[in-house]
């Protein structure tokens, strides 16, 4: 198979990823950084192709938590921003992974570990329950420094697939 000319796209407000940067850099991954209509991480390819899929990143449990409580960007329909960029993937038929950087992710949720005064049921529940909901959505957890490689990867795979 021929070499793909591609490069990842990350969304501009994607914050706290020097880790990313560092390991595409170290890698030679090429990639660019513009305003994302969801998610954080696509890849693009020839002619401007992008395959079905996209990456929304989240640096904890508490990053995870508070974006599902968050009451400051509710529409009309009651919902906030992340459930909208939920509701937008399906919509477009995207798959939707949703990547936590914290390797203990599960037993942390379960056991309450974390700053979120939410009860770890509900909190479990609350997020459980968005698979379910979003049959497109797919979370992930893994050690911070697997991120760059894991992202790359599932991005990497995706435009070979789609251009066979």
């Amino acid at each position: 198979m021929k070499e793909i000319k591609y490069f990842v796209v990350i969304d501009t407000r994607e914050k706290q990823i020097d880790h990313i940067l560092k390991a595409f850099k170290k890698n030679n991954i090429d990639y660019t950084r513009r305003a994302l209509p969801m998610g954080d991480y696509i890849i693009e390819g020839p002619n401007g192709h992008v395959p079905n899929v996209v990456i929304e990143r989240k640096a904890s449990i508490d990053e995870l938590v508070g974006n599902l409580l968050d009451t400051s960007t509710k529409d009309e329909n009651g919902n906030n921003r992340f459930t909208r960029e939920l509701i937008r993937a399906k919509k477009a038929n995207k798959k939707f992974i949703l990547l936590i950087e914290d390797e203990k992710f599960y037993t942390n949720l379960v056991t309450g570990n974390y700053r979120s005064k939410v009860n770890p049921k509900a909190a479990k529940g609350m997020i459980m329950s968005l698979e379910a909901k979003y049959s497109n959505l797919n979370i992930v957890w893994m050690e911070k420094r697997e991120v760059a490689s894991y992202v790359h990867s599932i991005l990497y795979y995706a435009i070979r697939e789609d251009l066979k």
